[in-house]
């Protein structure tokens, strides 16, 4: 998959600065939204995108997280960590559903990536644990070696590797290094912090990227989702002014000498005016190529 679409959703509700982190003073924010739903229509194939954020106690949830045999691991620096979860259903005509999910457990402080957990079923399925450490990244991968092991727990899949991902040199202006799951929660905790000159540090499958959103035009876009708040639900439906974000990256380092593909040319998000609402993420999906993600339901707290 060319381009996972969290992602894209990273920047479907604002941008923090990060450097502003390592300036000091910030700490954790009150979500705006806790859920949302995305949904595309391709040539008669779906793609369909949940994403839910949950505090939860940090002591609890760091008793289960994967030991690093390298490296210092990223801990908590409160009572909770924030569970970020990303369910994504593709839907396409002659074949069995494609599932892929991310968790992410994030400290609210920062945004950090602590532990992050990678599964993808119908298409070269794998199971993936990431712990995060000052040095750099170690991944579990599991894969079923056969069509009766993919039918079990994906945590008793036995082809087994093990790699840890070390940070290159200079990164120290890095602070702190995200992982793409983990900016959905800063872009939704932060969402007027948009800034076009200062690249954000970006951990994606094996190595480091400097992401960089610009501005575009303000473009009318129309609209067609239900809102929750509480036990009201509101149908909100039209056309209205919008921002547009364009997304580019550049590999920081290699790994075996190749750079990965991360964001490719034409990856946009458009934004409500005051960056607090995600309308929709132009992006790439497998099997099916270029797609709209449009926002369908979203539930505030």
């Amino acid at each position: 998959m060319r381009i996972g679409l969290t992602a894209v959703l990273m920047v479907l509700n604002g941008l923090y600065h990060a450097a502003a982190v390592a300036s000091g003073g910030e700490g954790p924010r009150t979500m705006a939204w806790s859920y949302a739903t995305f949904q595309a229509e391709r040539l008669g194939n779906r793609v369909t995108a949940n994403i839910s954020m949950v505090d939860l106690p940090a002591a609890v949830e760091a008793a289960s997280f994967l030991r690093s045999p390298r490296g210092t691991a990223l801990k908590p620096s409160g009572r909770e960590v924030l569970k970020l979860s990303v369910r994504i259903r593709i839907d396409i005509i002659g074949r069995e559903p494609l599932w892929l999910e991310n968790h992410a457990w994030i400290d609210p402080r920062d945004g950090m990536p602590l532990y992050l957990i990678r599964t993808r079923v119908g298409l070269d399925d794998y199971y993936q644990q990431f712990r995060f450490t000052q040095e750099g990244v170690f991944r579990r991968q599991r894969e079923p070696v056969s069509a009766a092991e993919t039918a079990r727990p994906n945590e008793s899949w036995s082809k087994l590797g093990e790699h840890f991902y070390a940070f290159p040199p200079g990164v120290e202006n890095c602070y702190p290094i995200l992982e793409t799951s983990t900016l959905i929660y800063l872009l939704s905790a932060f969402p007027n912090g948009l800034n076009d000159r200062t690249p954000l540090c970006v951990f994606h499958k094996r190595q480091l990227h400097r992401v960089s959103l610009q501005n575009a035009p303000l473009e009318s876009v129309g609209f067609d989702y239900l809102e929750k708040r509480g036990e009201t639900e509101t149908r909100r439906a039209g056309t209205a002014q919008a921002r547009k974000i364009r997304m580019e990256s550049r590999p920081i380092g290699s790994y075996r000498g190749e750079a990965e593909d991360f964001f490719r040319d034409g990856t946009e998000v458009v934004l409500s005016l005051d960056g607090s609402l995600p309308l929709m993420a132009s992006c790439d999906m497998p099997l099916i190529g270029k797609v709209e993600m449009k926002l369908k339901e979203i539930h505030f707290n």
